[in-house]
């Protein structure tokens, strides 16, 4: 069952979307390009690796390095950063990574970040929990947070919206953000169908927010840490697994860290040569 806190909060969310953006919110279109078939197949790639990664053991360092590497590495720190600055050769303000709108994300993202907070206060004692352990998975599951927001938000939903509207975004981008955990968290659960709902109405509610402003930092940090620690927390229990791996989570931040930079560092070195 979806709770109805959820969808209350989704239709707060959509709310205040309208009273920022007024009648272009309901806007339909249909101007899809090879943008936006590059980045739906973007979207899609970590599907296909998440359900690879059904076949190996989330001990194993193989899976580790398809997750850690190969989806959130390659998926969502290079592919978004190196098909804006190259392809289209557009600035980061095409991922939704902007000063334009910053404080009301950031206000907005806090606000909304009560929630999930209040969940986790009501359902578990965080005492019971080794600090090491709520810090390690804190860490661990921003580097998906940095992911998400970069390849979900900042790239698809961008390109979603310019081609057919700010609502088939939301719906689209919340579908395609749903299946990438086929292989990483739905095993998790005791029923991965009602899982991957859930799943898509969470993806409702953090494209929705991030239609307020298209600001990345509506979603991420603030809310995205809530909500995920809310999730892990409250329907999980928060497994061993996550944040036990100091060095895989080191690997997940380097690479969040080092592509975009290295990416944008030679975007600017091409930029300066061609002027």
């Amino acid at each position: 069952m979806i709770d109805t806190p959820l969808v209350a909060t989704i239709g707060a969310a959509f709310a205040l979307a309208g009273v920022r953006h007024g009648r272009r919110l309901l806007e339909l279109r249909w101007e899809p390009n090879r943008h936006t078939a590059a980045a739906i197949a973007a979207g899609l790639l970590p599907a296909l690796l998440s359900t690879f990664c059904l076949l190996l053991s989330q001990d194993s360092q193989a899976y580790q390095l398809v997750l850690f590497v190969g989806i959130f590495g390659f998926c969502g720190f290079f592919v978004p950063w190196a098909y804006v600055l190259f392809v289209e050769g557009q600035s980061p303000a095409a991922l939704g990574i902007r000063c334009e709108a910053w404080i009301p994300s950031l206000i907005i993202s806090g606000v909304f970040a009560l929630g999930p907070i209040y969940g986790i206060v009501e359902a578990k004692d965080l005492e019971t929990y080794p600090l090491s352990h709520l810090l390690g998975a804190a860490l661990q599951l921003n580097v998906g947070g940095l992911f998400e927001t970069f390849l979900y938000c900042g790239f698809l939903h961008l390109r979603l919206r310019d081609a057919f509207g700010p609502i088939p975004a939301i719906i689209g981008s919340a579908g395609i953000y749903s299946l990438w955990h086929i292989g990483t968290e739905l095993p998790m659960h005791a029923d991965p169908t009602s899982a991957l709902i859930m799943l898509f109405v969470i993806g409702l509610l953090c494209h929705t927010l991030f239609a307020t402003t298209y600001n990345v930092l509506a979603v991420w940090p603030l809310f995205f840490s809530a909500g995920v620690m809310n999730d892990f927390l409250v329907n999980l229990d928060l497994p061993e697994a996550i944040g036990a791996s100091i060095i895989w989570t080191a690997v997940g931040w380097a690479l969040a860290g080092f592509i975009p930079a290295g990416l944008w560092w030679v975007s600017r070195r091409r930029f300066a040569r061609a002027s």
